[in-house]
Protein backbone atom coordinates (compact mmCIF):
# COMPACT_ATOMS: atom_id res chain seq x y z
CA UNK A 1 0.00 0.00 0.00
CA UNK A 2 1.31 3.42 -0.95
CA UNK A 3 2.04 6.05 1.64
CA UNK A 4 0.05 9.28 1.35
CA UNK A 5 2.11 12.47 1.34
CA UNK A 6 0.78 16.02 1.73
CA UNK A 7 1.74 18.97 -0.40
CA UNK A 8 0.71 22.61 -0.33
CA UNK A 9 -0.14 23.44 -3.92
CA UNK A 10 -0.47 27.06 -4.92
CA UNK A 11 -3.31 25.98 -7.22
CA UNK A 12 -5.20 23.45 -5.09
CA UNK A 13 -4.18 24.18 -1.51
CA UNK A 14 -3.33 21.18 0.65
CA UNK A 15 -3.52 17.90 -1.31
CA UNK A 16 -2.86 14.26 -0.43
CA UNK A 17 -0.66 12.51 -2.97
CA UNK A 18 0.81 9.11 -3.68
CA UNK A 19 3.88 8.41 -5.77
CA UNK A 20 3.77 6.41 -8.98
CA UNK A 21 7.20 5.13 -10.02
CA UNK A 22 7.89 3.83 -13.49
CA UNK A 23 10.43 4.21 -16.30
CA UNK A 24 10.48 6.36 -19.40
CA UNK A 25 10.16 4.06 -22.40
CA UNK A 26 12.92 5.54 -24.53
CA UNK A 27 15.74 5.38 -21.96
CA UNK A 28 14.51 3.53 -18.83
CA UNK A 29 15.21 6.53 -16.61
CA UNK A 30 13.14 6.86 -13.46
CA UNK A 31 9.73 8.48 -13.85
CA UNK A 32 7.92 9.70 -10.73
CA UNK A 33 4.35 10.87 -10.98
CA UNK A 34 2.07 12.29 -8.30
CA UNK A 35 -1.45 10.91 -7.93
CA UNK A 36 -4.03 12.93 -6.00
CA UNK A 37 -6.00 10.69 -3.63
CA UNK A 38 -8.22 13.28 -1.92
CA UNK A 39 -11.17 12.97 -4.26
CA UNK A 40 -13.66 10.26 -5.03
CA UNK A 41 -11.18 8.58 -7.39
CA UNK A 42 -7.37 8.80 -7.61
CA UNK A 43 -6.26 10.99 -10.49
CA UNK A 44 -2.98 12.32 -11.90
CA UNK A 45 -1.86 15.53 -10.21
CA UNK A 46 1.61 16.27 -11.66
CA UNK A 47 4.76 14.72 -13.04
CA UNK A 48 7.51 15.10 -10.47
CA UNK A 49 10.18 14.24 -13.05
CA UNK A 50 10.72 15.23 -16.68
CA UNK A 51 12.48 13.27 -19.40
CA UNK A 52 15.08 15.54 -20.97
CA UNK A 53 18.16 14.82 -23.05
CA UNK A 54 20.80 15.39 -20.37
CA UNK A 55 22.98 12.97 -18.38
CA UNK A 56 21.07 11.35 -15.53
CA UNK A 57 22.56 8.76 -13.14
CA UNK A 58 20.55 5.89 -11.62
CA UNK A 59 17.99 6.89 -8.98
CA UNK A 60 18.16 10.51 -10.15
CA UNK A 61 15.68 12.66 -12.02
CA UNK A 62 15.13 16.16 -13.31
CA UNK A 63 12.33 17.80 -11.32
CA UNK A 64 9.56 19.61 -13.19
CA UNK A 65 9.76 22.95 -11.42
CA UNK A 66 8.55 24.62 -14.60
CA UNK A 67 4.99 23.28 -14.24
CA UNK A 68 4.96 22.84 -10.46
CA UNK A 69 7.43 25.15 -8.65
CA UNK A 70 6.64 23.73 -5.20
CA UNK A 71 8.01 20.27 -6.06
CA UNK A 72 11.44 20.97 -4.57
CA UNK A 73 9.85 21.87 -1.22
CA UNK A 74 7.75 18.68 -1.43
CA UNK A 75 10.85 16.54 -2.02
CA UNK A 76 12.73 18.12 0.88
CA UNK A 77 9.72 18.05 3.24
CA UNK A 78 9.32 14.29 2.79
CA UNK A 79 13.03 13.44 2.58
CA UNK A 80 12.56 11.99 -0.91
CA UNK A 81 15.87 13.26 -2.25
CA UNK A 82 18.43 16.00 -2.41
CA UNK A 83 19.53 18.51 -5.02
CA UNK A 84 22.76 17.48 -6.74
CA UNK A 85 23.74 21.03 -7.65
CA UNK A 86 23.30 20.20 -11.34
CA UNK A 87 20.67 21.58 -13.70
CA UNK A 88 19.54 20.27 -17.08
CA UNK A 89 17.93 22.36 -19.79
CA UNK A 90 15.36 21.71 -22.45
CA UNK A 91 14.11 24.52 -24.62
CA UNK A 92 13.75 27.63 -22.47
CA UNK A 93 13.35 25.65 -19.21
CA UNK A 94 15.92 24.52 -16.66
CA UNK A 95 15.32 21.59 -14.33
CA UNK A 96 17.20 20.76 -11.12
CA UNK A 97 18.67 17.24 -10.92
CA UNK A 98 17.79 15.39 -7.72
CA UNK A 99 19.23 12.18 -6.35
CA UNK A 100 16.30 10.34 -4.81
CA UNK A 101 16.42 8.53 -1.48
CA UNK A 102 15.94 4.89 -2.46
CA UNK A 103 14.63 3.81 0.95
CA UNK A 104 12.08 6.64 1.08
CA UNK A 105 10.83 5.75 -2.41
CA UNK A 106 10.51 2.09 -1.41
CA UNK A 107 8.57 3.17 1.69
CA UNK A 108 6.28 5.57 -0.19
CA UNK A 109 5.50 3.36 -3.20
CA UNK A 110 6.63 -0.20 -2.42
CA UNK A 111 4.97 -2.01 -5.33
CA UNK A 112 5.84 0.37 -8.15
CA UNK A 113 9.38 0.85 -6.79
CA UNK A 114 9.88 -2.91 -6.64
CA UNK A 115 8.61 -3.26 -10.21
CA UNK A 116 10.93 -0.46 -11.39
CA UNK A 117 13.94 -1.96 -9.65
CA UNK A 118 13.18 -5.44 -10.89
CA UNK A 119 12.55 -4.52 -14.54
CA UNK A 120 14.97 -1.62 -15.05
CA UNK A 121 17.70 -2.04 -12.46
CA UNK A 122 17.68 -5.85 -12.37
CA UNK A 123 17.35 -5.85 -8.59
CA UNK A 124 15.31 -8.58 -6.96
CA UNK A 125 13.86 -8.09 -3.45
CA UNK A 126 16.65 -9.93 -1.63
CA UNK A 127 19.26 -7.61 -3.21
CA UNK A 128 17.69 -4.38 -1.94
CA UNK A 129 19.97 -4.16 1.09
CA UNK A 130 22.95 -3.74 -1.24
CA UNK A 131 21.51 -0.62 -2.94
CA UNK A 132 21.49 2.33 -0.57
Amino acid sequence: MNKQLEMNSRFSGKVKLELEINAYMNNNRMYIGLIEVDGEYPEPFADLTVNIDAPCPDYCGYVDTNNCPELEDFIVQHGLGEFTGLVGSSGFCSYPLYMFNVEKLREAAPESMEQFERSVMGIVPEQKEKVR
